[in-house]
C-alpha cells in the first residue's frame, strides 16, 4: 500500500509528515515507524508526525520518535508541522494547534521562519548529580535533563549523554540530556543526545528551550536567547515569568512522494 509522506527539517532535525486523510487504513504502528524512519531502508528520520483535524483546533499533532515511541512534543517538528498545514492551505499564518503537551500557537514568518509558543517551562527536580554532571530535569514539554558545562568541545556529549539517558535515576522512561555552554548574556551553546532516536541530535526545540530557561534560572541570562545548535540557530523570547515563552527558528519541506509499504 503507497503511503503519501513529506519530508522536512527543523534546523537539521528532521521528519516524516504524514497526514492522517491520506493514510486512512494503514497501521501506523512502531514496527512501521521504524522501517519508514530507517535511514538504509526507508525514506530515514529522526522522527514521524502525524497530522490530523481537530473539532477544538486548527489541527492536531502526533510525534514519534524513530524508534516508534510517541513523545509529548517536538518543537522542531511543530515548526515544519506548522509549515506544512500551511502550505497545503489547511491553515493561515496564525494558529492554534493541539500537541501530547497540550495546546501550542504558531506563526508562519516568512517561508522558512516559524515561530511557535511552548509551554512554559518547570523544574522537576533540583540540582542532582549523575555520572559526574550536575543539572536539573526540566520539563519543556518533553523530559530534559539541563547540564551546564564550561566548555562543550571537552565534553563526550554521545558517551555521557548515553550513560546519563539510561541511568537508575530516569528509568523506566528514559530522559533527553542537553548539555550547554553560555555564550554571553543573550548566547548559548546546546548539544542534545536525544531519547528514542538514541544519537545527538544536530537541533533540540525544547531541549533549547530547557536549557534556555535553566541558564536564565541560574545565571541570568536574559530574554531573546540566542541559541546556537549543530544544525543551525534558534531564537527563544520569553517574559519574566517564563509565562509566555516563544521558539523561532527554520523548518524546510525538502519534498513529497510516495513510498510502498511492503517494500519496506
Amino acid at each position: 500500500m503507497d503511503i503519501p509522506f513529506t519530508k522536512g527539517h527543523g534546523t537539521g532535525n528532521d521528519f516524516i509528515i504524514l497526514y492522517s486523510e491520506e493514510v486512512q487504513g494503514i497501521d501506523i504502528n512502531p514496527g512501521l515507524i521504524q522501517k519508514l524512519c530507517n535511514r538504509r531502508t526507508g525514506i530515514g528520520a529522526d522522527g514521524l508526525l502525524v497530522l490530523s483535524p481537530s473539532d477544538t483546533h486548527d489541527f492536531t499533532m502526533d510525534y514519534y520518535n524513530n524508534d516508534g515511541s510517541w513523545e509529548t512534543m517536538c518543537a522542531n517538528g511543530a515548526r515544519c508541522a506548522i509549515l506544512y498545514m500551511y502550505n497545503r492551505g489547511f491553515i493561515k499564518n496564525k494558529t492554534s494547534f493541539f500537541a501530547g503537551d497540550g495546546q501550542h500557537d504558531g506563526e508562519v514568518v516568512d517561508d522558512n521562519k516559524i515561530r511557535l509558543r511552548m509551554k512554559s517551562p518547570q523544574y522537576k527536580t533540583g540540582s542532582i548529580k549523575i555520572e559526574g554532571f550536575e543539572g536539573c530535569h526540566v520539563d519543556s514539554g518533553a523530559r530534559h535533563f539541563a547540564v551546564p558545562v564550561e566548555d562543550l568541545s571537552k565534553i563526550d556529549v554521545y558517551q555521557s549523554g548515553r550513560k546519563i539517558r539510561f541511568s537508575k535515576e530516569f528509568s523506566p522512561h528514559g530522559i533527553n540530556i542537553n548539555f550547554f555552554t553560555r555564550m554571553g548574556p543573550h548566547a548559548l551553546h546546546v548539544e542534545t543526545y536525544e531519547k528514542g532516536v538514541e544519537e545527538i541530535m544536530l537541533s533540540c526545540g525544547s531541549g533549547s528551550v530547557a536549557a534556555a530557561y535553566h541558564a536564565s534560572q541560574t545565571v541570568g541570562l536574559r530574554s531573546p536567547i540566542k541559541v546556537t545548535v549543530p544544525g543551525g540557530k534558534l531564537i527563544i523570547e520569553f517574559d519574566h515569568d517564563w509565562n509566555t515563552v516563544w521558539l523561532m527558528g527554520s523548518a524546510v519541506l525538502l519534498f513529497s512522494g510516495s513510498v510502498d509499504s511492503d517494500a519496506l
